[in-house]
């Protein structure tokens, strides 16, 4: 039973989002979705904070245009 004390958020993530979200929970097995979603978003958070790192450029407004950067691609084996 969902706690009622939290705020829902509804997601709908863009394509590459989507391609992320299925590549941590390749790596994360053992997490839910939301558990998934929020360690994407806390690491997310705290290496935006770190200026020692760079976020992938994300061109424009438009999430559904937005593409996984080629580092995080998996190789196919």
């Amino acid at each position: 039973m969902p706690r009622t004390n939290r705020n829902r958020l509804d997601y709908m993530p863009g394509a590459a989002a989507a391609i992320v979200l299925e590549l941590a929970g390749e790596l994360y097995p053992q997490l839910r979705t939301q558990e998934l979603i929020d360690k994407l978003v806390i690491t997310g958070l705290s290496a935006l904070r770190h200026k020692s790192w760079q976020p992938p450029y994300l061109s424009g407004r438009d999430r559904d245009k937005w593409a996984l950067p080629a580092s995080l691609i998996p190789v196919a084996t």
